[in-house]
This record gives structure tokens, C-alpha cells and sequence, in this order.
């Protein structure tokens, strides 16, 4: 069994990126081509209509917002729980987790009002409550 502190760290590592080829610093240009005009588009545009599923799939009214962070992996989701609401952001993060690890998607994590981050998920794990 997987400690809650190892399943953290995992899920820290998992959505910042490290060791995943091009996960350093955005560049704010768009990379040379061919003469034409190229845009990149936003990451929600580009990352499908996973924070939409997740949204309309969790049905709670303490949601704020449902982004997509990093590229297309870690499903934030903002609520307008109090610090202390940890099961109840925990509940949020298994509704979400029913729907959310597809494509590249593979962490979840849910925030209190304050950002705090109160539940934490990864692909085939649980979520977990933060204390």
C-alpha cells in the first residue's frame, strides 16, 4: 500500500512536468516555419473537452472552475470550499477522476476557496484528502 505522503509526491512530480520531454518554460513565440502564419492555440482548446466532462460529470455546486494545467495532465479543479473541507473536495476529486484520466490526463487536484489544495488524485490510484 502506497503512503499518502509517497502518493503526494508522486502526484507533485506527476503534474510538474519533471522528465517529460519539452516540460521546461513556454516559449511565448511560435517555433519557425514555414513563412506562414502559425498560432498556438489555448491550452484549454488544445487539451479536448476533458475540464468540460469533468465539469458537467461532478455536478457540484461548490465548483468554481475546471482547467487544464501543465500539457493536458493535471485537471485543477477551483471550489468555493473552506480549508477545512477536505472530505468534501475528496468527494469532488473521485466524481472527478470517473471521467477525467483520458489522453494525456493523469492527476487531479482540487482547491478550497483560498487555493489550497484540499484532494489529490493520479490514474489508478484514489483520491486522497489532504489534512
Amino acid at each position: 500500500m502506497i503512503s499518502r505522503t509517497a502518493l503526494l509526491a508522486i502526484a507533485l512530480l506527476i503534474s510538474s512536468g519533471c522528465g517529460q520531454a519539452g516540460a521546461g518554460p513556454s516559449s511565448p513565440s511560435p517555433p519557425p516555419g514555414d513563412g506562414q502564419s502559425a498560432t498556438s492555440a489555448p491550452a484549454q482548446d488544445s487539451c479536448g473537452d476533458t475540464a468540460d466532462k469533468v465539469k458537467q460529470h461532478a455536478q457540484q455546486p461548490d465548483i468554481r472552475s475546471v482547467t487544464m494545467q501543465g500539457q493536458c495532465t493535471l485537471v485543477s479543479i477551483e471550489t468555493t470550499l473552506g480549508d477545512e473541507e477536505s472530505n468534501t473536495a475528496k468527494k469532488i476529486c473521485d466524481a472527478a477522476a470517473e471521467v477525467a484520466y483520458s489522453g494525456d490526463t493523469n492527476s487531479i487536484s482540487v482547491q478550497s476557496r483560498s487555493g489550497k489544495e484540499l484532494s489529490v488524485g493520479i490514474a489508478g490510484a484514489t483520491c486522497l484528502a489532504q489534512p
